[in-house]
């Protein structure tokens, strides 16, 4: 593939060729990103994620590289900060253990009525935030964004991104309980 962007220019495709771009990295790209997660469902998440951020921004990036090391970039720092993310989620599943915050949590959910019920209730008291708090909050703990990313996408500054993530995490708190609350903060 002639990936002519060494240049700083904007890259300029249309849909078409973006096309031939996404059929030509998707399947690489999932595969580099299978190499550092080893789940195949969440790098073709990130796979697909980065490429559709790729055509989202295709009018306003410019490259000092070629396409194909800033996609490779793009996807490498998205599994970084999902590897950081799950071993965050670890360290304090094992602090609220270790402090007996929370008791022991069974491999096997024993009650998958009562998982279901507490997604349901995060999803009801995370569909009360303004909607764009919940956006941003959504971005950060679903999508796995950093808040510079957050911020670049939506275009707004940094502490606008922190600000909603806080109001997010506060309101929160206050409709699930403070335990919950911290839990469903640093999970998600």
């Amino acid at each position: 593939m002639n990936d002519n962007t060494s240049d700083t220019n904007i890259w300029n495709v249309d849909a078409k060729e973006f096309e031939v771009v996404f059929k030509f990295h998707y399947v690489k790209l999932t595969l580099y990103a299978n190499r550092f997660l080893n789940d195949i469902d969440i790098s073709k998440e990130i796979a697909s994620d980065s490429l559709t951020f790729l055509w989202e921004k295709r009018e306003s990036l410019s490259f000092t590289t070629s396409v194909t090391a800033y996609l490779y970039k793009m996807v490498q720092n998205k599994c970084m900060n999902r590897i950081k993310h799950k071993r965050i989620e670890n360290e304090y599943v094992n602090y609220m253990i270790r402090n007996k915050l929370i008791d022991e949590i069974p491999e096997h959910d024993t009650n998958p009525y009562h998982e279901k019920e507490l997604a349901e209730q995060i999803r009801q008291a995370i569909d009360t935030l303004p909607e764009k708090c919940k956006l941003v909050f959504e971005m950060s703990r679903f999508e796995y964004l950093k808040n510079k990313e957050i911020a670049e996408r939506l275009n707004i500054s940094q502490n606008t991104v922190e600000r909603h993530i806080t109001i997010a995490l506060e309101k929160l708190r206050k409709s699930l309980g403070y335990t919950i609350g911290i839990i469903l903060s640093m999970l998600m």
